[in-house]
């Protein structure tokens, strides 16, 4: 009888790190071992180097209930292909564990990924960490593993002209999660770059980890290059978010100033070059096809990057920025740990 993907046992292999991480669970607990092997594979990171797909994406869905006027996805025709079933992305999963793919982040994307939800939920068991970007008009699933981060493009009259009516208000109550590790991401561009700072006090109070911010990437074949907000206009959008990280919200806007200094016009152009994410990275279309150079496809306009994801990468061949995340993570420990 041949076995099939829904009677055979799936997941990740098992490795000698699992076998240690279920023991140190059950000795200290969940949270604790978490953390620490968190610190471990920075410094893995830091002494080692990235190993190649430690870090990418899955646009699991071609199908989105929204149409964003300035999203990079429908620049492609992944709609005139059909999708990958979920047992189809499971076998795919599968075939990478013989590869020694090291199964360190993934990134769930699409079109909408919550419209995947039970695909994600098997898939995730595969990475040690997972993101899901989203547009927050979908209810959030109980994943207090999961980093979700909702897509919004500031004052709800801006968001919704370019997400749609009534999207803005659907965000706002389901990412009302704290037991949830919710950030909301602004993508920068003409229109809303003026909203940061009332983007940013929106949200401080409403019980998201963060705000993170990155600048529009314009792409071809998509009528939005006049969202590109210049060379000049970028550098002064990115001069106002250092002085408001310094000056006033710290880490609550999640991007370290070191990688907003990057990105201004006098050292970007190097970077986006030689991207590192693109040279390391993994992402599958929804037709699990390796796409490239990264998760925004062949039509991105690369010397335009505004994705923070090169110039972290970039940033963490630094080993002073490395030591920075280590203790950014012992510092947000500890002040759970306070907190009254």
């Amino acid at each position: 009888m041949i076995t099939t993907i829904e009677n055979k046992q799936t997941g990740p292999k098992r490795t000698f790190r699992d076998k240690v991480f279920d023991y140190s669970c059950q000795r200290i607990g969940k949270e604790r071992t978490k953390f620490f092997f968190k610190l471990y594979d920075l410094a893995r990171f830091d002494l080692f180097g990235k190993p190649k797909g430690a870090i990418g994406s899955i646009d699991i869905t071609n199908r989105c209930n929204l149409r964003c006027k300035h999203c990079y996805f429908y620049a492609h025709d992944y709609e005139e292909k059909p999708e990958l079933t979920d047992n189809e992305w499971i076998e795919k999963l599968e075939s990478l564990k013989e590869t020694d793919f090291p199964f360190y982040q993934c990134s769930w994307i699409g079109g909408e990924p919550l419209l995947r939800k039970d695909l994600i939920e098997r898939g995730m068991r595969y990475f040690k960490s997972n993101l899901v970007a989203t547009n927050g008009t979908i209810e959030l699933p109980n994943w207090p593993d999961v980093n979700f981060y909702i897509s919004v493009d500031g004052r709800k009259d801006m968001h919704d002209a370019i997400r749609g009516k009534g999207c803005y208000d659907k965000i706002k109550k389901n990412a009302n999660r704290p037991e949830l590790k919710i950030h909301v991401s602004m993508v920068v561009n003409k229109m809303n770059y003026q909203d940061i700072e009332y983007f940013i006090e929106e949200w401080k109070d409403r019980g998201v980890r963060g705000c993170l911010f990155q600048i529009h990437t314009p792409i071809k074949g998509l009528k939005n290059d006049s969202l590109w907000p210049g060379w000049q206009l970028r550098d002064e959008i990115l001069d106002t978010l250092l002085r408001l990280k310094e000056e006033k919200y710290g880490d609550f806007i999640g991007v370290p100033s070191l990688i907003l200094k990057l990105m201004k016009s006098d050292r970007c152009k190097e970077i986006t070059r030689n991207c590192i994410f693109k040279k390391m990275s993994f992402c599958f279309d929804p037709q699990g096809q390796i796409k490239k150079p990264c998760m925004m496809g062949p039509l991105a306009d690369c010397l335009r990057c505004g994705c923070v994801l090169p110039f972290h990468m970039w940033a963490l061949e630094d080993k002073w920025l490395m030591a920075r995340e280590l203790l950014m993570s012992l510092k947000h420990k500890i002040g759970k740990k306070v907190r009254p």
